[in-house]
Formats: C-alpha cells, structure tokens, sequence
C-alpha cells in the first residue's frame, strides 16, 4: 500500500523527513547496543577478541619435560597419551563442566603436540609417604593444569592451581554425553582430585603383578591406568562420544571402567584345591588405556616463559595497595577513613563479607577465589572475622630503620620542649604546604591542601598530636612511596630539615 490509512481517508500526507513506526525506541536500541559495544571493546570482552584471546592461550606451546632414564618424576609436564582415540587428555578453563562455577571443562583432544591445554603437571599429594620425588605404581597424585593457562591479567598473578577431579554421578552432575562420572578441572583441594597410576591386566598374573609393582617407578610411555581414589573408576574416552568444541572434534572423558567380558583366573587350579598366588581380574579395554608421554628432545624442556608470580597472600596485599595507590593520594589513610565508616560496632573488625564488599567499593577489582585467599590469611580462627588493625598494617608494611629515624628528627623540630606532644596548630604552622606537590602543580591551592593535609590527623581528644600518631602517619605516607631517597626528600623539603 502506497498510502496509510488516514491518507485514504482524506487526511494530509506526510513529507519526507516525517518518522512513522517506533522510531524512538529503534534509535535507542541501537545506541543501547554500541553502548555496549564500547563498554566490551574497553573491557577486552569482546566476543570474537575473547574467542581469539582463549584459543591463543589454550595452544600456546609450553614446556615439555624430557627424561633421560623415562622415569616420570614429581612437577614433570607430560602429555597423557590415549589409546583408542590416539588423542590426548586437554582441559579448557575458559569452559564451565556444569552447574558449579569453579568446575571447567576436561576432554581428549585429536592432537598429541605439546601445548598448554594439554600439558599437566604431575602434583605430589601431601599426605603420600616420602617417595624420593619419583612417580610409582600405586601412588596417589594430582594432575595439575599448566600455569600457562592461569594468568590472571587483571591481579598480574598466577590465578589458583587447577586440579583433575571427578565426584559420583547423581541427578545433577554426569557427564553430558554418556551419563557416567563427570570428570573436570577444579581449584578446589580434595580427595576428589586425587589419582593414582596403575598397570593394565594383560594376562592371569596382573592382580599379583599389580600388588607386587607398587611403589616401582612408572616409565613414560608405558601403559597405564588412571584410577580416581575416591570412587575407584577408571579415566575414561570412547570414540564413540565425539563432539565438535571451540578446538575442533574432540571426544568426552569420563570415569567409568570399561573391561572385557569373562575372568581371567586358574579355573582349573581352583577346582583342584591348590594354593595359587594368580588374582583373578578383568582386563580393562583400549578406552581406560593412557600413556605419560615426555620429551624426545631436551630442547623441548627449556622453560623461556616469564610467568608472574603464584597467586600468595603477600602478592594480593600488594596489589590492593598498588590499586589503592592508582587511585588516590593518602591511599592507607583513607582505607582507615573508609573502614571505620564500615565499623559499627567500634571494635575495628569486619565480617569477611562486608570487606570484600567495601574494598570493592574502593574499586579494588578481585574475583571471589582472589578474595577467599586473601581473606583466609587474615582469618586466623576461621570465624569469618577480620581485624581491620592486623589487614592494614599488612597492607602498609612498616618502615625501616633509616625511614624511621628521618621522621623522628622532623618530629624533635615540633616538638621543642620533648613534652611529646604537640598541637595541630604547631604542625600546621610549621609545615610548608607549599613543597606539597599538588600545590607546586597548580592542582591544588594552599588552601585546600592544608584543609586535606589536617585532616590525615588523629588527635586526642584536646587537640594533641602524639609522637605515635605523628610516626603512624608518616608508616601510613610510607607504604605510598618506593624511595627512600624520595622519602626522606619529601619529609627534609616539609619541615625544612
């Protein structure tokens, strides 16, 4: 139809430029949306800069142990070969396993080359007797993710170890494709990521032939069996559950046991009534079967990679400092500001929650594990109680000797008679707010930088400053400042020293 209805019926017709429709709500979606657009291109959360960031980093290639007697050790990086599809075992930490954030995806990848998604690193387990660092039949271990794979850009740390682990099938958590055990990567240190190698039943005498071996070395390239000591099934893929992921065709791990039909056992000895030492045990097929795979060439253990530091207490204390720094001057003076506005009960402690939700607030961007390791340095009784005294003096540090002694002198030129105690207005008096360097800036007026600058101060209740209060300060200003050339520059320059 060339014309709208109120034109038939003799209304007047719109010109060129009128609108007609849902205009408005047209233009605002679209400004909506590259709203968001600019928001994801700030962030780096872009999809296909998020897919092409994630597909970098999984094949990445890393370093490969070599060994020169095959026998697999304690922190070696091995590839686990298997034997039906002649893929390896891969993990993917940018995918979820299921309902549980903290649970990412396992599979086994078409390729074998050493790359860091599938290139574990064998974790000794704490509760194992001592072992002389080599890997044995029948001792328990962890499979850890490659620490190419947990960089945090946002902290500049090494983000939590990730474990293999596998839990019991129930209605909520199995596996997507053949509904049996779930395997995945997990953060979290239990018994769950716990496993153990042991040789394959080959012939009648495996069960004698697996009891006797344990403790013997394991060689790389050896058929194993990768058992899960807490639910005792075997790691597991099948050829055929295949499915196409973001790496191309792949195929579902899972723990299951997959054996043939029929014992193998001395029948016959049995119903004679002799003594036999042969156990009867049931051969487990190609899907259970895997392989440590090491380096063919020592080149390929060189380690070049400058990976940050592990994710520790001491390194997240110092990225909340250098956050707090980032965003304003008098940082440690501040967060005690802010923390004794959060502090209602006025006994300097907060509830773990309530920290992590205010150093939020001061813009101090951790995740929740980030946070959990952070907080669980502090909390020593596991109350989930914090004292903010105890956080702070973390955070800030203390000054050394040298630090200490430059502020004492400033402190003796306040305080001529040695009474130890001085007036706001002495400290105002005799402190040149001009050599602040807002004010040489231009950024501030003296005015304004005396109004900030008295107002850093804790007094008694009379107006007195106390040595203590003056050296708290001056620990506080410390932890802002790396030099101790610039240090005792700024303090000379404040009180003409």
């Amino acid at each position: 139809m060339n014309f709208t209805p109120q034109q038939l019926a003799g209304g007047a017709r719109y010109g060129r430029k009128v609108r007609v429709g849902n205009w408005l709500e047209d233009v605002c979606l679209e400004e909506s949306k590259f709203g968001d657009f600019k928001r994801a291109r700030a962030q780096g959360t872009l999809t296909m800069g998020t897919f092409n960031s994630k597909i970098a980093t999984c094949t990445q290639p890393v370093p490969h142990t070599f060994s020169e007697d095959g026998t697999l050790r304690f922190g070696d990086a091995v590839v686990l070969a298997h034997k039906q599809t002649c893929g390896s075992l891969a993990c993917d930490p940018f995918e979820s396993a299921g309902f549980d954030n903290n649970e990412f995806a396992v599979s086994v990848c078409a390729s074998s080359d050493c790359v860091a998604r599938n290139t574990f690193i064998i974790s000794r387990v704490e509760e194992a007797e001592d072992d002389g660092g080599i890997v044995g039949w029948g001792v328990p271990f962890r499979l850890m993710a490659n620490p190419s794979l947990r960089i945090d850009k946002r902290s500049g740390m090494l983000g939590a170890p990730l474990y293999l682990a596998s839990s019991l099938k129930n209605e909520r958590k199995a596996s997507a494709m053949s509904n049996k055990q779930l395997v995945f990567m997990t953060s979290t240190v239990t018994y769950a990521s716990v496993w153990v190698a042991q040789k394959p039943a080959v012939s009648k005498d495996s069960g004698a032939t697996r009891m006797l071996s344990k403790g013997s070395p394991v060689l790389a390239g050896q058929d194993v069996i990768i058992r899960h000591c807490a639910t005792k099934e075997l790691l597991s893929a099948d050829t055929r559950y295949n499915y196409v992921s973001d790496f191309g065709g792949e195929y579902e791990i899972c723990g299951n046991t997959n054996t043939v039909h029929g014992k193998i056992g001395v029948l016959g000895g049995e119903f004679s009534g002799r003594r036999t030492a042969e156990t009867n045990v049931k051969p487990e097929m190609n899907q259970n079967i895997f392989a440590f795979v090491t380096a063919y060439d020592p080149s390929a253990a060189v380690d070049d990679r400058n990976l940050p530091p592990p994710l520790t207490p001491e390194g997240l204390i110092q990225k909340v400092l250098s956050i707090l720094r980032a965003r304003s001057k008098n940082a440690v003076r501040n967060l005690k500001s802010a923390f004794r506005a959060m502090d209602e009960t006025g006994d300097f402690k907060l509830d773990v929650e309530d920290l992590k939700w205010g150093l939020r607030d001061m813009g101090v961007s951790l995740d929740d594990e980030q946070f959990k390791i952070l907080f669980g340095y502090f909390d020593k009784g596991g109350d989930g109680v914090v004292s903010l005294t105890e956080f702070i003096s973390a955070v800030r540090g203390e000054m050394n000797e040298g630090r200490v002694g430059v502020v004492m002198r400033a402190y003796n030129v306040l305080d001529a008679d040695g009474s130890g105690m001085v007036t706001v207005d002495d400290i105002l008096e005799k402190y040149k707010i001009a050599s602040d360097p807002m004010v040489a800036e231009g950024v501030k007026s003296v005015e304004e930088a005396a109004k900030e600058f008295m107002s850093m101060w804790e007094t008694t209740p009379d107006g007195m400053v106390t040595k203590e209060e003056f050296v708290e300060y001056y620990n506080d200003l410390s932890a802002e400042i790396d030099s101790d050339e610039e240090f005792e520059m700024i303090l000379v320059n404040a009180w003409s020293l």
